[in-house]
């Protein structure tokens, strides 16, 4: 079986609001199917870790829940209401607005920049390299998996 990218960018939020969210569940859920591609981040580290903290999430409980349960999405922000011990209005727009802003390490953005040929040195918003670098994998690998017309 082919592996899924998790196109679920780190903006988008569900009910709760919360950004990233989606797209963590999906990793993990990915992960747990064992659909996400080898060596992709899925929990620990980066925005995922972030947004764990963030929220008075356990880390830990939380992967072994997805993993375990495989819950829809709207399933997990229940688990999240019942669990996150950081989970008000201010909180949640606190991590909204880091994540929101969050710069890129230059290292990896001017890779990524050359990579998209993105001339602007000061273009390091990390979602968006983040979402371009996901959207050029799914790109690749559908060509590589199209049929000639």
């Amino acid at each position: 079986m082919e592996p899924i990218y998790p196109l679920i960018s780190t903006g988008v939020k569900g009910p709760l609001g919360i950004a990233h969210l989606p797209r963590l569940w999906l990793k993990i859920l990915l992960h747990a199917c064992g659909r996400l591609p080898e060596g992709y981040r899925h929990g620990g580290g980066g925005f995922d870790q972030m947004t764990c903290e963030d929220l008075g999430i356990d880390e830990a409980a939380f992967v072994t829940y997805i993993e375990d349960a495989k819950p829809s999405y709207l399933q997990l922000e229940v688990w999240v209401r019942e669990n996150a011990t950081k989970i008000d209005p201010a909180s949640i727009a606190a991590h909204n607005e880091k994540l929101g802003t969050w710069k890129m390490r230059e290292e990896v953005a001017s890779e990524r920049r050359a990579r998209f040929g993105i001339d602007d040195p000061t273009c390091a918003d990390a979602t968006l390299l983040n979402d371009l670098d996901d959207w050029d994998l799914a790109h690749a690998q559908l060509i590589s998996m199209a049929t000639p017309v």
